[in-house]
């Protein structure tokens, strides 16, 4: 009854058109740029996604997945009402109807974590719970293996690649009851935005100092 009484007096509006009904109305939906894969060092195409062999480096990423485009309107529009409207039904939604084939079996699902002040503030990670409906999915386990152990400036707010990697470099670390565990574990890292992937390699990058030997990520949006 609540929730009926609430739908009522805020209704819910699509975040790629605007009409009331849904959060995310089947039109808009269907009409959402798919991503082109790319590889995760460098930042050039790659089929399905595999880091490019001259990429490849011994901490280094293995392979990503991409999802939409994050130059499509309808979708920057969306990961906002994930992140600022605390939306975790657009999560759902958006994740809905993709299969996640990479020829990895993976132990592990890893979200990229935030600064803890900045998660109590929002209530939630969105990645966490990107992670969440991805693990049901794939039949795989969450695990909350890395912690952000600083607060660094916003990687929205910074210019360039150099400058992002500087601005993560040594913030992560393994949580304590996960070390001496993970060697010859596969991951799958989570996180909502790839642009210049710092964060991703930066956890990539501790992850295998503590023996994972296969590190892949996905992202919603590139």
């Amino acid at each position: 009854m609540l929730g009926i009484v609430f739908d009522f007096l805020f209704p819910k509006k699509c975040y790629g058109c605007g009409e009331y009904g849904k959060d995310l109305c089947g039109k808009c939906f269907r009409e959402l740029s798919i991503a082109d894969q790319i590889c995760p060092e460098c930042g050039e195409e790659s089929p399905m996604g595999w880091t490019h062999e001259e990429c490849k480096k011994k901490l280094g990423m293995d392979g990503l997945i991409v999802i939409y485009d994050y130059q499509d309107v309808k979708m920057r529009s969306i990961i906002d009402g994930i992140k600022f409207d605390f939306n975790k039904e657009l999560v759902e939604r958006v994740l809905k109807n993709f299969r996640f084939e990479t020829g990895e079996n993976f132990d592990y699902l890893v979200s990229v974590p935030l600064y803890f002040y900045r998660e109590n503030w929002r209530g939630f990670n969105q990645a966490e719970e990107m992670a969440s409906v991805v693990g049901r999915k794939m039949e795989v386990e969450v695990k909350e293996i890395l912690r952000r152990k600083q607060k660094t400036k916003q990687q929205s707010l910074i210019l360039g690649r150099e400058m992002r990697e500087k601005n993560v470099k040594g913030v992560f670390e393994v949580r304590k009851n996960f070390k001496k565990k993970l060697r010859g574990k596969r991951v799958l890292l989570v996180d909502d935005v790839f642009t210049s992937g710092a964060d991703m390699r930066e956890c990539t990058k501790i992850l295998k100092k503590e023996g994972v030997r296969v590190v892949w990520g996905l992202a919603l949006a590139h």
